[in-house]
């Protein structure tokens, strides 16, 4: 994880890109099943309207919030259950 990608995952969250969008709700559905998947206390925060069932998660590996993380073409699985898209 490096700080300027989950920033750009940040950005790709903010600004809605249907190619983006597409690439983070397959992440999401990984994510959202994985063990590792944790509660935080990011949807009090920020909600997520697009990809609802990895709100208010993060991952419990690289401990990411996964609406940025999922969003961040550079990012990458921990667990190599998805890869970067770059």
């Amino acid at each position: 994880m490096k700080i300027k990608d989950i920033l750009s995952g940040w950005k790709n969250y903010i600004i809605d890109d249907p190619a983006i969008e597409a690439m983070a709700k397959q992440r999401a559905k990984i994510c959202s099943t994985c063990p590792q998947a944790k509660e935080g206390k990011f949807t009090a925060v920020l909600k997520d309207y697009r990809i609802h069932e990895i709100e208010g998660l993060y991952c419990g590996k690289c401990l990411c919030p996964l609406s940025a993380k999922v969003r961040s073409e550079n990012e990458t699985c921990p667990l190599n259950k998805w890869q970067s898209k770059k």
